[in-house]
C-alpha cells in the first residue's frame, strides 16, 4: 500500500467527519472503543459515576449534539455540560452543571451507555431532567465529590369535586411504561484517595428516590396507582494500580439495584406488586501505553443481572410473563485500541465477547417449562477523533464505514448497517 494512499484514506476520514451532523457527547470516545465502561480508563465520564472524579477532570465545556441510532434523522438524547475549576479561584472547590434533553442512565452521561454489562441498563426512561449539579474538591492527596440531580413531571387537575394528579411523563403509556418513568430526585456521593504513591482508589454511591402516581388510574374505575418502593442505587469501587510504567491495572466493582415495585388502591383494597432488577460486576483492566502514547485496553469482567417480577415488565426467554430472570456473564472479555495518527486524527476500535453467557427464566405458571440458553456473543464498535481548532470531536463510526469511506470514497449515499448514517454518535469538547 503506497504513502500516498494512507495520507488520501486520512486526509479522507478527516474531512468527512468535519461535515456537519448528527451527534453525541464524550461517551462516544469508549462507546468506539467496543462500548468500554469508564469505569476501566482514564476518561472524564468517570465522574457520573464517581463524584469526587469532578475535580480531576479540569476546566471544560461538552456538547452533546444528538443521538441519531433509532430515531431516523431527528437528533435525541442531546445535552451540554460545563465543569469549572477556576470558580472563586478554586478555593470552593470545582462545579459542574450537566443539561440533558433525556435523563442519563444512572452512573452514566447519556441514555444509551448501560449502567453495567449485558442487560443490566437502567430501565427508566423519564425524558425531563430539570437539572445534574456537582461538586468536588481535593484535600490533600484525597478528592471528594457530591452530587443533586433531579428529572419531573406532573400534572394536576381541579375541579370542584375531584383532584387528579398525574406524576410520570404521559407518553409512557400505561401500566408499565408509568412504572418505567418515574419521577427522580437523586443524591450522590464519592471519595477518592491515594493508597500508596502507585495506587488510587475510587468509591461512589449513587441514591435515587424514583416515583410516580396517577389518581383515578386508566387501570380501573377509582383506582389510584403510584410506586411502592423507589430506591434505586449505585455503588461503584475501582483502584487504578500503576504497575509498570506503561501499564495500568484496574479492578473494578459494581453493584446496583432498581426497585420497580408499585401498588394500587381501590376503596380499602391495596394490591402490591413486587419487581426488582439487581446486578452485580467484578472484573479488571490493563491500560497499556503503546507506541506513541496510543492506549491499548485488555480486560475481562464477571457480572449477573437478575430480574424477580409479579408482572411482566421485561420479557424473559420464554417469551412470557417470566416470574424471574438470571443472566450470567462469567466472563466477558473485551478489547480496544485507540491511536493517534497525528495531531488532530485519532483512530479507534473494540470488541467484546462474552467467553460464556447464560440466561435463565423460571415461569410463573408450573406447568410452564424453564428456560436455559447458554451462548456467546460478540459485539464490536469503530470509532475516530478530530481536532477542530479549539474543539475536538469524538464519533462513533458507522461499522461499514471504514470499507467504503462513504460518499466520497465509494459513492454509497447512506451507511449500510442501521439508520445512523456514517455518524451516529459525535462528541464535541473543549478544554481550557
Amino acid at each position: 500500500m503506497s504513502s500516498r494512499w494512507i495520507s488520501k484514506v486520512v486526509v479522507l476520514a478527516a474531512l468527512t467527519l468535519t461535515i456537519p451532523m448528527v451527534a453525541l457527547a464524550q461517551t462516544s470516545r469508549l462507546e468506539g472503543m467496543g462500548n468500554l465502561q469508564s469505569d476501566f480508563v482514564k476518561d472524564y465520564t468517570s465522574m457520573f459515576s464517581y463524584p469526587s472524579q469532578v475535580s480531576s477532570v479540569g476546566n471544560m465545556v461538552y456538547g452533546e449534539i444528538g443521538n441519531n441510532y433509532f430515531t431516523g434523522g431527528t437528533p435525541a438524547d442531546r445535552g451540554m455540560g460545563a465543569v469549572l475549576g477556576n470558580l472563586w479561584e478554586g478555593r470552593l472547590g470545582t462545579w459542574a452543571i450537566h443539561l440533558h434533553e433525556t435523563t442519563p442512565q444512572i452512573g452514566r452521561g447519556d441514555a444509551t451507555s448501560g449502567t453495567g454489562v449485558g442487560n443490566g441498563s437502567d430501565p427508566n426512561f423519564n425524558s425531563n431532567e430539570s437539572f445534574d449539579l456537582m461538586w468536588g474538591k481535593k484535600m490533600g492527596t484525597a478528592t471528594v465529590g457530591a452530587r443533586l440531580n433531579r428529572s419531573f413531571w406532573g400534572r394536576e387537575v381541579n375541579t370542584p369535586t375531584v383532584t387528579t394528579k398525574l406524576a410520570f411523563d404521559p407518553s409512557a403509556g400505561s401500566p408499565n411504561g408509568r412504572n418505567l418513568s418515574r419521577n427522580i430526585i437523586g443524591f450522590g456521593g464519592g471519595v477518592g484517595f491515594e493508597l500508596n504513591p502507585n495506587t488510587n482508589i475510587d468509591i461512589g454511591l449513587l441514591y435515587q428516590n424514583r416515583t410516580f402516581e396517577q389518581t383515578t388510574s386508566p387501570i380501573g374505575a377509582n383506582t389510584n396507582e403510584k410506586e411502592d418502593s423507589p430506591t434505586t442505587y449505585v455503588l461503584s469501587g475501582r483502584a487504578m494500580w500503576q504497575w509498570q510504567s506503561n501499564i495500568m491495572v484496574t479492578p473494578v466493582f459494581k453493584w446496583y439495584s432498581f426497585d420497580l415495585s408499585r401498588q394500587t388502591v381501590t376503596g380499602a383494597t391495596t394490591t402490591s406488586f413486587s419487581n426488582t432488577l439487581k446486578g452485580w460486576q467484578i472484573g479488571a483492566a490493563g491500560n497499556w501505553s503503546v507506541g506513541s502514547n496510543d492506549l491499548f485496553v485488555l480486560g475481562l469482567t464477571f457480572a449477573q443481572n437478575k430480574v424477580e417480577q409479579d408482572e411482566l415488565l421485561f420479557g424473559g426467554p420464554l417469551g412470557v410473563d417470566d416470574k424471574e430472570i438470571t443472566e450470567t456473564l462469567s466472563p466477558l472479555v473485551f478489547a480496544a485500541l485507540e491511536t493517534h495518527v497525528n495531531s488532530w486524527l485519532t483512530l479507534r476500535f473494540g470488541a467484546n465477547k462474552a467467553a460464556f453467557s447464560k440466561i435463565k427464566g423460571d415461569p410463573r405458571v408450573a406447568t410452564d417449562p424453564r428456560v436455559e440458553i447458554t451462548t456467546t456473543s460478540f459485539d464490536m464498535t469503530l470509532g475516530a477523533g478530530v481536532k477542530v481548532g479549539t474543539l475536538q470531536f469524538d464519533a462513533v463510526v458507522a461499522n461499514d464505514f471504514y470499507s467504503n469511506l462513504g460518499w466520497l470514497g465509494s459513492g454509497q449515499t447512506s451507511s449500510t448497517t442501521g439508520n445512523g448514517g456514517y455518524f451516529p454518535k459525535v462528541t464535541a469538547t473543549y478544554s481550557f
